[in-house]
């Protein structure tokens, strides 16, 4: 893995990974890396009657982890896991809230509308996100100095984990949605 990590080294350029899409269990590579933006995922639902209009929570398919080898970065501070935890950040990734999509290539069935989900679209969301704040950030130290510009889902689970925050969304920092979501740019 030592050999692999070289490969995700690139000062001054954002680093982000999916952190997978297989609910609580062993950290994900390239997620796991300190250098790298680790992104998860939540389920939005429309709720009109909300000064938001959208209720959010951890998407079950989500994955969350306390790493066995990579040590924790600096900026990361949780209480239950002494090395590095995945998420940092999360957006939506639920294939039933997903994104809706259209597909010009038109294979067989799934050519037209779709929609499409997974931590494969919460990372690329986080990532264009990151490049139209206009800055580039190095680890995600930048985005937990500014979590008060992110949304707190605090509902949800992605597994059995004893209502830890590894699993189960919480109040501030959890590991199935990070430090939250989105508010516009401010923390990315």
């Amino acid at each position: 893995m030592e050999a692999l990590a070289a490969h995700y080294v690139h000062p001054g350029t954002s680093i982000v990974a999916s952190s997978g899409d297989y609910g609580f269990g062993p950290a994900s590579f390239p997620a796991v890396l300190g250098n790298v933006v680790s992104v998860g995922g939540t389920t939005l639902t429309k709720a009109p009657t909300t000064a938001r209009g959208w209720t959010e929570q951890a998407w079950a398919g989500a994955s969350s982890a306390c790493s066995a080898y990579i040590a924790k970065p600096a900026w990361q501070k949780d209480k239950h896991c002494s090395m590095r935890t995945v998420s940092d950040v999360s957006a939506v990734a639920d294939p039933k809230t997903g994104l809706a999509v259209y597909d010009t290539f038109g294979l067989g069935d799934n050519n037209g509308w779709l929609v499409v989900g997974g931590t494969s679209l919460s990372s690329p969301l986080i990532a264009a996100m990151i490049t139209r704040s206009g800055h580039e950030i190095d680890d995600a130290g930048y985005i937990y100095a500014h979590a008060s510009a992110l949304y707190d889902p605090v509902v949800g689970s992605n597994g059995y984990c004893g209502n830890d925050y590894l699993c189960t969304a919480k109040l501030g920092y959890d590991a199935p949605t990070g430090a939250g979501t989105p508010h516009g740019l401010g923390a990315l």
